[in-house]
């Protein structure tokens, strides 16, 4: 074989690999629902930091449909899907009505509280993996969807 032939095989190989490194590691869009509080100084942190983190690692595979809870304008419609997530989650712990930051993975699971931006990241990644979720920490409760 030709040192010229061995070059397009190698150029070749070089340029297949990197077309198969770009594939997408998602291939389904998610929808993340994520119900806050304006002023909240978790749910504000949550916005600043967690959600370019999320929108990083999957793209245009996550959704992200964002409530203000305190929102009076909006209030029909925040209370009409928090009402709806709310019926389709086990076991749900009336007590934390309304409290944020609330974060529902559609079909997958919900979360009440963040305490570790990258841990939640990681669950996420887990989720739609169809891992086990990581143990929360204690400020964080889970909910899982009553036909999974």
């Amino acid at each position: 074989i030709s040192m010229k032939k061995i070059l397009k095989i190698l150029v070749i190989v070089i340029f297949v690999t990197s077309l198969l490194g770009c594939q997408d590691k998602y291939h389904e869009t998610y929808t993340l629902r994520y119900y806050y509080i304006e002023g909240c100084a978790n749910c504000e942190f949550f916005t600043k930091k967690g959600i370019p983190l999320i929108e990083k690692e999957f793209g245009k595979h996550m959704k992200i449909v964002k409530y203000n809870m305190d929102d009076a304008t909006s209030f029909d419609k925040f209370k009409k899907a928090y009402d709806h997530d709310l019926e389709q989650l086990q076991d749900f712990d009336y007590d934390q009505y309304g409290v944020g930051p609330f974060l529902v993975l559609e079909n997958h699971y919900a979360q009440l509280g963040v305490y570790d931006i990258e841990k939640f990241l990681n669950n996420l990644i887990r989720a739609v993996s169809g891992e086990k979720l990581m143990a929360p920490e204690k400020i964080e409760k889970y909910y899982y969807f009553k036909n999974n």
